[in-house]
């Protein structure tokens, strides 16, 4: 019988943050960078939901309303790995010059920062 998965799905901006970087948009290596990280951690590319997110915040730094454009990435993970989902979205928020990603874990909406 096989181990039952947990769906993980999260969202990076089609560009940097304005705040920590200059706003551009995602270099071509960085989202190889994701590619290659999904093939090494857990043997798959993830999915690639089709389209862009559109989606808005308030940057917590400034107070001002942000909007975004997003790619959004799925994952079937074993419950034991979403730790290590977890510790490469925390590089990528630094790959990819972003405050924090919006994580869903099953259900579960969590955002999560790059460490210290």
């Amino acid at each position: 019988m096989a181990e039952k998965l947990t769906e993980c799905s999260f969202l990076i901006p089609m560009c940097q943050d304005s705040v920590l970087s200059d706003g551009a948009p995602q270099s071509a290596d960085s989202w190889e960078w994701l590619r290659d990280q999904f093939w090494e951690t857990f043997n798959t590319p993830g999915t690639l939901a089709p389209g862009l997110y559109d989606g808005g915040y308030t940057d917590p730094d400034t107070g001002e309303r942000v909007t975004d454009a997003s790619r959004k990435y799925i994952l079937a993970v074993k419950k034991s790995d979403v730790k290590k989902l977890r510790a490469v979205l925390r590089e990528a928020c630094r790959v990819f010059e972003q405050k924090c990603i919006y994580f869903n874990v099953g259900g579960t909406v969590e955002f999560v920062f790059p460490t210290e």
